[in-house]
């Protein structure tokens, strides 16, 4: 039987790779804000105000892990006038093309335990953990599949 590649499996393969972990690093919130918003284009169009209000984060911080996440060739970063569109560079850009509905996607947006976890994770700048997280998380589906199935 062939797997179904859906984002949370990337991303669970992409950051099981240390090196693809630090060019990630402390923008991983950025991160996984642009690949579950992001649609099949490749292009997310935004602004700063936008992202303040969407992730309760200063523009500095915001920036700076604009900033991070272009040096280390996680994205390409074009600027306009009074916005910015981000497009994901490979092996990130698997995570856009991928299939959309997954349930991880689901999840991040509705669940508040999820959302509280990867605010926990984001207050303490633990990149570190987010293999194991995506590992669990992907257990307990399985485990809610089996049990309502």
């Amino acid at each position: 039987m062939e797997k179904i590649m859906t984002r949370w499996n990337l991303l669970h393969d992409i950051t099981l790779i240390r090196e693809n972990r630090e060019a990630i690093g402390k923008a991983w919130p950025l991160f996984l804000f642009l690949i579950f918003n992001t649609g099949k284009s490749n292009r997310f169009v935004t602004t700063y105000a936008e992202l303040k209000e969407k992730m309760n984060e200063s523009p500095n911080t915001l920036k700076n892990w604009r900033e991070h996440l272009a040096k280390n060739n996680v994205v390409q970063v074009v600027k306009g006038r009074s916005s910015m569109t981000f497009i994901f560079l490979s092996p990130y850009d698997s995570l856009i093309t991928c299939e959309q509905d997954d349930w991880a996607a689901v999840r991040i947006k509705t669940d508040p335990k999820v959302k509280r976890v990867l605010d926990k994770l984001s207050s303490h700048d633990n990149m570190s953990s987010l293999p194991v997280i995506v590992e669990l998380s992907a257990k307990v589906h399985k485990l809610e599949k089996t049990l309502a199935g």
